[in-house]
């Protein structure tokens, strides 16, 4: 898997010729009992082994993680699911929205 990088715009790098279906995601986490004060490292690595992630970044003091991907609907419910096989719980998702087609920002969903 490609590295993640940061572009100008501040979302996850893509790999060459890849176009998204779907904008970032970032998953906002509930830290079980005995996960506190930890990185999400685990998390990020859970992630990354899914086939439609091509970039995680994890703000472990934030308790966000940006996830780029491939696909729409149906791949971020895998991604959910990740998380919470993973022993954390989903708090709620934001998706970056798209420059070019009106406000900038992030957006609940």
């Amino acid at each position: 898997m490609p590295p993640c990088e940061r572009t100008a715009t501040g979302a996850l790098g893509r790999p060459e010729g890849k176009e998204p279906t779907l904008a970032d995601v970032h998953v906002y986490v509930d830290r079980p009992a005995g996960k506190e004060g930890t990185g999400l490292e685990d998390l990020k690595e859970a992630l990354e082994g899914l086939d439609h992630v091509s970039g995680v970044e994890v703000d472990s003091p934030g308790n966000v993680v940006a996830v780029s991907f491939e696909g729409g609907r149906a791949e971020r419910e895998a991604i959910e699911r990740a998380v919470e096989e993973a022993g954390y719980g989903v708090s709620r998702l934001s998706v970056r929205s798209d420059p070019d087609e009106g406000p900038k920002g992030l957006w609940d969903i």
